[in-house]
């Protein structure tokens, strides 16, 4: 590493001893599974695993669902140039046909650029049940506003949620702005949704979660936290950025809500990751046989 890389290392740990939680307490607590179980190819590091990449896969049995529905969730791919790793994620995700995608947000990254953008954004599968996205953080911090955006993805067929709800029939998406960076309206997200049918939401910061158990809901996807990029052992995160709450990654459950934290794709801080591989989520949301 060139001394120009370490001092933009100890630049970027500062101001995320700024903006998180130094070896948090939530960080300790062993990941738990999906309820219908999870296959997740986390293997002892060799290394840095920030091209380590790979398909975490879950199964979710969903109260009122009357079909079986594949979702692709990606998350925090902090879009910075079409360089090789990208080439390698495009190519992961090519392999990949889900009946829904979603994105949870910080798909930029500050300096991104547009050939990687469009290179990202073109190589996403076309889901029979549509595509779906919020605001990240970074979206905001990287010169990305709701509208700009909105703009952007529309045109690669994604439909930006912001504090908004979609119904398709089986299932009811709701999308919230970000917590940390934006203005969420929990009210204005839900305000056309019918609660006696089944709910995902789609949100960034998982520190929102409490806000978002409402009638409907069974499962809210997020990202945001990396797993916490770097995991000491018997310590767990070095930190969590703000807006991750208690929940660093995996599965939590609140109230008979379920909640998904995506260790997400890329990195910020520092180009490493350490026992918090990447990760493509697929979850397989389960229908209900009583809804049959």
């Amino acid at each position: 590493m060139s001394l120009s890389q370490r001092l933009y290392f100890v630049r970027g740990v500062m101001r995320a001893v700024r903006r998180g939680d130094m070896f948090p307490a939530s960080g300790r607590v062993a990941a738990q599974a999906a309820p219908g179980g999870s296959e997740d190819p986390v293997a002892p590091p060799a290394g840095n695993e920030i091209n380590a990449l790979g398909v975490s896969r879950h199964r979710f049995p969903m109260a009122g669902l009357k079909e079986e529905i594949s979702v692709l969730h990606l998350s925090d791919v902090h879009l910075r140039e079409a360089d090789d790793n990208l080439q390698k994620l495009v190519a992961l995700i090519g392999t990949l046909s889900p009946d829904l995608l979603v994105l949870t947000g910080d798909i930029l990254m500050r300096g991104w650029k547009d050939a990687a953008v469009d290179l990202f954004l073109k190589s996403l599968p076309k889901a029979r049940l549509g595509s779906y996205a919020v605001m990240g953080n970074w979206e905001y911090w990287a010169g990305a506003p709701e509208r700009f955006w909105e703009a952007t993805l529309a045109r690669y067929g994604i439909k930006l949620l912001y504090n908004q709800s979609v119904d398709l029939g089986a299932l009811q998406i709701v999308g919230t702005d970000d917590w940390l960076a934006g203005i969420p309206d929990v009210d204005r997200s839900f305000s056309k949704v019918d609660p006696s049918r089944p709910v995902l939401v789609l949100t960034h910061s998982p520190g929102i979660f409490p806000q978002v158990i409402r009638p409907g809901v069974r499962l809210v996807l997020a990202g945001h936290t990396h797993g916490g990029q770097v995991r000491l052992p018997g310590v767990g995160p070095l930190f969590l950025p703000k807006g991750s709450g208690d929940y660093p990654w995996a599965w939590y459950q609140q109230e008979g809500v379920w909640l998904f934290v995506n260790r997400g794709i890329g990195w910020s801080v520092a180009p490493v990751r350490w026992r918090a591989p990447p990760e493509l989520a697929w979850i397989t949301l389960l229908a209900d046989p009583a809804a049959l």
